[in-house]
Parts: structure tokens; C-alpha cells; sequence
């Protein structure tokens, strides 16, 4: 009798210490990259320390008899660093044969199909688990989602449907914003001071500016499908991504003009970009791939002053998603199609790695443990 219970304490000693042992790492890592793979619907988590993927956060629930997946298009870390964002749609059930869902349904109605509604979901960074489901609507897809800095609210924009949806991050209540028809707001960033928010409109070929006291929109022309747009931590300028005129839209703040830095000739499509934190430089990943144009492979380091490409780093396949590190060090890219992350060295602008993470990999943002 002694000794089967030396073998149950024996066992649950393992079992406790291996716990222990996953919390332990996951308290003990100070800087995390997450990563929105698209094509397998989970969230990829790199230590950045160590360049490795320690984490895969399954974004798929038990749903009428199968698995209902949700594919992350966008993630984003809170400026407060206490939470996780993530656009997901809506994807295919497990051994079923069609996209589910064709018509919307308003967030909070008592629905049947509440659960099958494209979703920002919140994960928690010091455990890495999902603690909110946040249901929006059906068959909207959502693209990128972005928090103000005292982290009050979030807006995540739906392309399909026109809209943006501002959401109380206390209490999870959700006001929805029209955007002009066919606009198809996509990427959107945030001003220092909270007060602007800068859209990319893909349909409209405009810059979407959204006054957040109001949530009343105006538009800038650009004349060109605006993919993404980045903000200077300084607040001067709003920059937003042309990819059919292969540009780089520059808005003045201040003075509300508009100019235009055209990239190299060999520029196939930009996507996102992301500043420095001295707001002296973006950088821009250059995709392609999308409506048909060939695929890209470069991340074109732009400098604002002169107005000029000054160095084109060498990525993976399709280079889409830029963040870049709180302390200025490190340029993160996520390769769409070679399916990893590009880490770009700043001192050098070279790559020094790439972490393979899955397919499909889409938004990135960095986490950093007491910022």
C-alpha cells in the first residue's frame, strides 16, 4: 500500500514540476514575438531571445460535430503589454465541405450562430491562453485590429462589410462605424496622442482619418489601393502603403498635405510597414503575390527626410507583416509565402535569421515583460 502511494505522489511530483516548469518559462521570458498564421489558424510564439518558437496558441473550437477554425489575420499587443489582439475569421468545419456563413449578424444578439461570427479574441501574455471570445459578425472579414494608448478602446476594421468596430476593452461592448461603400478599410494605426486614427482604405484608394472624439471619418485621396498605414511615435507624419502604384503615401499632420515616395522598379507590391522609434525611418515589406503580380522578396528601408529608399534587406517569399523591437535593435517580417519570420539586424539592416513558423503567416507584434 506504501509503495502505490509513493507511486502516486512520485507521479504527481512530475506532473507538478513539468507545470511548474512551462510556467516558469513562460514568466521567465522577457520579450515575445506573436505571429498570426493565417493558414494553419493559431497564433505562433517566438522568444526573442532565443529566436525559437516556444509557444502555437490553437484558435479553433469543438463546434456541431467537428472543429471550427478561425484564421488570424492580425495580432496586436496592448500598449499597456497586459493583453493579446487578434482579428479571426471564420473558417471551414472540419470535414465539412463549404465556407460556412453569408449573412451578417449584429454583435449581441442572441443568436444561434453567435459562435460561427468572425471574432476578436483576447489572449493574456503571461499565460499565453485565451481568456475572451468577442464575437462580431458574420462573414465581414476582419482585418487588422489596434488599441489606443491608455488601451481604453479598440478598433478592428471589417473590409467585406465597410466598417470599423470600436470596442470597450472594459466591459467588451462593440459600436459600429460605416465606412463609405466599397471604401474596404483594411489596415489602421493609431496617433500618439490618441485622438486620430489613420486608415488604409483598399477600395477607396484613400486615407481614412477617423476623429476618435467624434468617430467621425474624413478622407485624403491617394490614388492609389492603400494597404497599410504606421504612425511616427513622434506624431508627425501618418504613412500608408500604395500597392498598385508601388508608393509610399506621407501625410503631414500638421499641415494636412500629402507627398509620395516611389519605390525601386523592382518593387512587385509594399504591405505593411512599421517606424523606427526615432521616427526617422520606415520600413517597408514588399510583397507582391496579391492581384496577380509577381512575388517579392525585399524590405526597403525608407528614410523620411530625404525622402528616399536607403536600403533594400534582402527577406523571405512575399514579405508582409513589419514590427519592429521596443529598444530600435531588431526588424521583425513575416514571410507569407516561405511561410517564417525574417529578423532583420538595424545596425547591419541585414537578416540575421529566420524562424519558420507556419503557413501563412500574416500580422506580427512584440510583447515585452515589464515595458
Amino acid at each position: 500500500m506504501n509503495k502505490v502511494i509513493i507511486f502516486i505522489l512520485a507521479i504527481a511530483l512530475i506532473f507538478g514540476a513539468g507545470f511548474w516548469y512551462r510556467s516558469y518559462r513562460v514568466s521567465a521570458v522577457k520579450e515575445k514575438i506573436y505571429v498570426a498564421i493565417e493558414g494553419e489558424a493559431k497564433i505562433a510564439v517566438i522568444d526573442a531571445a532565443t529566436k525559437k518558437v516556444i509557444r502555437n496558441i490553437d484558435l479553433s473550437v469543438e463546434h456541431d460535430g467537428g472543429l471550427l477554425s478561425f484564421a488570424p489575420h492580425n495580432v496586436q499587443v496592448s500598449p499597456d503589454q497586459k493583453s493579446v489582439w487578434v482579428t479571426a475569421n471564420a473558417g471551414k468545419h472540419q470535414e465539412h465541405s463549404s465556407y460556412l456563413f453569408n449573412q451578417a449578424s449584429a454583435h449581441g444578439e442572441e443568436e444561434e450562430g453567435a459562435v460561427e461570427a468572425d471574432q476578436v479574441i483576447i489572449i493574456d501574455p503571461l499565460t499565453d491562453k485565451i481568456i475572451e471570445w468577442i464575437p462580431i459578425a458574420r462573414s465581414i472579414h476582419l482585418a487588422h485590429v489596434v488599441l489606443t494608448p491608455d488601451t481604453r478602446f479598440a478598433y478592428a476594421t471589417a473590409q467585406e462589410e465597410g466598417a470599423v468596430y470600436k470596442i470597450n476593452t472594459d466591459n467588451h461592448a462593440v459600436k459600429r462605424i460605416e465606412m463609405p461603400l466599397k471604401s474596404e478599410p483594411h489596415g489602421l494605426r493609431i496617433s500618439p496622442d490618441g485622438l486620430t486614427a489613420y486608415i488604409a482604405m483598399l477600395g477607396g484608394k484613400s486615407l481614412g482619418v477617423i476623429d476618435l472624439r467624434t468617430d467621425i471619418l474624413s478622407e485624403i485621396p491617394l490614388g492609389g489601393q492603400a494597404v497599410q498605414t504606421g504612425v511616427t511615435p513622434d506624431g508627425k507624419y501618418a504613412v500608408a502603403s500604395l500597392y498598385d502604384v508601388k508608393k509610399l503615401a506621407v501625410y503631414n499632420t500638421a499641415d494636412r498635405t500629402v507627398s509620395f515616395i516611389s519605390l525601386p522598379e523592382s518593387s512587385r507590391g509594399p504591405i505593411q510597414m512599421y517606424p523606427t522609434p526615432d521616427s526617422r525611418f520606415i520600413y517597408l515589406a514588399d510583397q507582391g503575390y496579391y492581384f496577380n503580380q509577381p512575388t517579392g522578396e525585399w524590405v526597403y528601408k525608407i528614410e523620411l527626410a530625404s525622402a528616399k529608399v536607403v536600403k533594400e534587406i534582402k527577406a523571405g517569399s512575399a514579405p508582409h507583416g513589419v514590427v519592429v523591437s521596443h529598444d530600435g535593435n531588431f526588424v521583425y517580417v513575416t514571410n507569407l509565402l516561405s511561410g517564417d519570420v525574417s529578423v532583420i539586424d538595424m545596425a547591419m539592416d541585414e537578416e540575421v535569421a529566420r524562424i519558420k513558423v507556419g503557413k501563412s503567416p500574416n500580422g506580427i507584434s512584440i510583447w515585452t515583460k515589464n515595458k
